[in-house]
C-alpha cells in the first residue's frame, strides 16, 4: 500500500526571530519550500494558528491547486474485499484510488465494486482491466459545507419523525420519503469533508471530530426512529387519546432537540444547549409517564433518549472552542 509521494514527510528547521523596524518580527522562508511550491514575491500566504503555539503556512497558489490524494492497494497482500477499503478511503478523503492484482479479478467483486461507486457521491470507476481497477473521485471538499449537509441530515431525520407524527393523527403520508440509503451518501459526504479536509486549523479539527461524532450518532438514531416507527405501525397499537398526545408531544420535541444538537456545532450558543437540555428532561419525564406494555417501544424510546443525550454531550463542546468573555485559557493559579 503506498500515499502520493511524500505526503506525510516533515522536514524541520530552525529560523531565528528577526527585528524588522522598530516593532515588527519577522522570519525568512524555507528555500527549500519556496522552490518546492514556486512561491514568489507577492504571492500570499495563509497562515493558520493553532492555540498550542504552532503556525502553518500554506501558499494560497499551491491551497487552490493542490494535486489530488491518491493510494495505490495491491490487493494480493491486502486479502480483504475491495468493496471494504472502499469507503474507508473515500471517508480519507482519497481522490484516486488503485486496487492492482498479479492474478486476475473477480468478476464478481469487479461487480460489487460499481455497483458501491453508484451510491457513493462523487465516485467513479476510471479504468478498469483484469489487473487492476482505479476509481476517482471529484468530490472536492474544499467546496463541501459542513453546514448544508448537516442540515440535510437532520432535514431527513426530521422528515421521518413527522411521518411518524401524521401517523399518530391518523393522517396519511404523501410526502416522498428519503432512505436509510440517502441518509447514508449524506453521512460519507460529511464524513469526508469532516476527516478526510486537506487543510483544517486546528480548531476546526476538533470541531470536525466533533461533526463525525455526532453524525455517526444520528445514523444510528434515524435507525432507531425507524425501528420505533415500524413497532408502532405494523402493530397497530391502539392508543388512549391521552396517550397519543404524549406521543405527538415527545416526537415533536424530539424533532427540536435535532436542531438544537445540529445547529448549536454549527453556530454554538450556550442558549440552544441549554435548551437542549430542558428538551432532555422533558422527554424523560413524559417517557416515564408513558403507559405502554410493549416493550419493544419502551426500549426504543430509552434508546432514543440515550442517544440523543450523548450527541448533545458532545455538541456542547462546541460552546468552548470559541473565544468569550467568561473564558480564560491556560491561566496561572
Amino acid at each position: 500500500m503506498s500515499e502520493g509521494a511524500g505526503r506525510f514527510s516533515k522536514d524541520v528547521e530552525t529560523r531565528k526571530v528577526q527585528r524588522l523596524g522598530s516593532s515588527s518580527l519577522f522570519i525568512t522562508l524555507p528555500k527549500k519550500w519556496i522552490n518546492k511550491w514556486g512561491v514568489k514575491p507577492g504571492d500570499k500566504i495563509i497562515i493558520e494558528i493553532s492555540e498550542d503555539g504552532g503556525l502553518r503556512l500554506v501558499a494560497e497558489k499551491v491551497k487552490n491547486t493542490y494535486t489530488k490524494k491518491s493510494i495505490k492497494i495491491d490487493v494480493d497482500n491486502y486479502k480483504q474485499s475491495i468493496v471494504n477499503a472502499i469507503p474507508s478511503l473515500y471517508i480519507l478523503g482519497y481522490d484516486e484510488m488503485l486496487f492492482t492484482t498479479k492474478k486476475n479479478l473477480d468478476p464478481k467483486e469487479v461487480e460489487n465494486v460499481i455497483t458501491l461507486s453508484k451510491n457513493l457521491v462523487g465516485i467513479e470507476v476510471a479504468e478498469n482491466n483484469n489487473n487492476l481497477i482505479r476509481l476517482d473521485c471529484l468530490l472536492d471538499t474544499e467546496k463541501l459545507g459542513s453546514e448544508t449537509l448537516l442540515r440535510r441530515i437532520l432535514n431527513i431525520i426530521s422528515k421521518k419523525v413527522d411521518e411518524i407524527i401524521e401517523y399518530l393523527r391518523g393522517q396519511q403520508s404523501t410526502e416522498v420519503q428519503q432512505t436509510l440509503e440517502d441518509l447514508r451518501r449524506v453521512y460519507l459526504m460529511l464524513l469526508r469533508r469532516s476527516i478526510g479536509n486537506k487543510y483544517m486549523a486546528e480548531r476546526d479539527k476538533v470541531r470536525n471530530f466533533i461533526i463525525a461524532i455526532n453524525s455517526t450518532i444520528m445514523m444510528r438514531v434515524y435507525r432507531i426512529i425507524s425501528k420505533l416507527y415500524d413497532e408502532i405501525k405494523h402493530n397497530q397499537i391502539s392508543l388512549p387519546q391521552e396517550q397519543a398526545k404524549t406521543l405527538i408531544d415527545m416526537f415533536r420535541e424530539t424533532n427540536d432537540l435535532f436542531d438544537e444538537i445540529i445547529m448549536s456545532i454549527l453556530f454554538p450558543s450556550i442558549k440552544r444547549i441549554s435548551n437542549g437540555y430542558t428538551l432532555i428532561n422533558q422527554l424523560k419525564q413524559k417517557y416515564e409517564r408513558l403507559d405502554i406494555k410493549d416493550n419493544l417501544i419502551r426500549n426504543y424510546f430509552e434508546d432514543l433518549i440515550f442517544n440523543l443525550e450523548e450527541a448533545l454531550n458532545n455538541s456542547s463542546c462546541s460552546i468552548f472552542l470559541e473565544d468569550a468573555p467568561w473564558i480564560e485559557r491556560n491561566f496561572n493559579s
